[in-house]
């Protein structure tokens, strides 16, 4: 903050006040105002001078162009105009040529830069989907496993006249690939927890499993626990076991002994279920850990679109920069052999 003097102030406010009638210049006046600009004689060192002669050059053309103001993929003017000054200022341009040249390489690292944010927009594409996209894959999966095994009462029968031509031993391998398939996925091990408690549901209730309930936990677990399907497929009411009351109600004779030891069989394997699901859980981050790793770049498309296009910009970068180093050697005297130019091309 400065100070200044009350015969400052008062003079200034003075002034202010007399503008309306204030006096033209004097004739000595002006000539002293004359002699006074006739001793500043601007700057004196090469650097500010080469700094002066760039006030009245305004940005060309193309680097007026090249940045994106507007849209969504706009770009931030300011950050390019930070860039051509830093270039400026490290080559210093003495004439409009030199300058075009430091504004063509400001504009090749401009562009280079779009390179890289193509690249991390072709990884995000897939990377921001992927979580989503995999979970879609997985519930087809499962779901198609679940259709097939609801239909495979009818599909894998030695007497369906589309199947005549498959052996027995194949139909049934095709069924064990499905209960393998519903293992893998949660929808899979849910459907197969539903149709459990179900079970123990009907023994709670009626004292046995009923028909539909009996097949499908076979049809679900036959393969792969072979001995529990078989008991769960004889948990229904035969007639041997079924007796009419007084009262004309079927009775179930099966005793309580045995319809506990079901329910402990089906027990046991709802809880190996919930560990089942728990590795299908832990595979399913494994995989899609490794699925993100293997998108850490772009399509394969995609990257050579970008490589051929980043090939492009350094030539041009290197060639200017090639070009405004030879100008500014031959201004400053030194001797400059002319460029070598090589004909790859072949010869008619």
């Amino acid at each position: 903050m400065s100070l200044r003097e009350p015969s400052q102030d008062f003079s200034a406010s003075q002034s202010h006040e007399n503008s309306a009638c204030k006096r033209p210049a004097s004739e000595q006046r002006i000539q002293a105002n004359q002699t006074n600009a006739l001793r500043s004689t601007g700057p004196k060192t090469l650097r500010g001078k080469r700094t002066v002669a760039r006030n009245a050059i305004k940005h060309g053309l193309l680097a007026r162009e090249v940045v994106i103001t507007g849209g969504d993929g706009e770009e931030n003017l300011k950050d390019f105009h930070a860039l051509v000054a830093r270039l400026l200022e490290h080559y210093e341009p003495v004439d409009v040529i030199e300058e075009s040249l430091v504004e063509t390489i400001a504009i090749c690292w401009w562009r280079k830069a779009r390179v890289i944010r193509a690249e991390n927009g072709e990884i995000r594409k897939r990377l921001d989907t992927i979580a989503v996209d995999r979970a879609q894959r997985k519930s087809d999966k499962g779901n198609l496993a679940l259709l097939l095994s609801e239909a495979a009462s009818f599909l894998y029968r030695a007497e369906n006249p589309a199947d005549a031509k498959v052996s027995t031993r194949d139909r049934w391998s095709a069924m064990q690939a499905i209960q393998s398939n519903m293992r893998e996925h949660c929808s899979g091990l849910a459907h197969l927890s539903a149709l459990l408690e179900k079970a123990k549901s009907e023994i709670a209730n009626h004292g046995y499993i009923s028909e539909n309930i009996r097949n499908e936990i076979f049809l679900g677990f036959c393969f792969w626990d072979y001995l529990f399907a078989l008991t769960c497929f004889g948990a229904g009411p035969p007639e041997a076991k079924m007796e009419e009351s007084s009262s004309g109600k079927v009775v179930n004779k099966e005793t309580d002994e045995e319809r506990a030891d079901i329910v402990a069989l089906i027990d046991n394997r709802l809880e190996m279920i919930i560990t089942l699901k728990e590795y299908a859980l832990g595979r399913e981050r494994l995989e899609g850990d490794a699925e993100a790793r293997s998108f850490s770049l772009p399509p394969a498309d995609s990257t050579d679109k970008l490589l051929r296009y980043e090939v492009h910009l350094d030539r041009q970068l290197y060639r200017a920069m090639d070009q405004l180093e030879r100008l500014q050697r031959q201004h400053r005297g030194e001797n400059v052999p002319p460029p070598l130019n090589i004909n790859v091309g072949k010869r008619s």
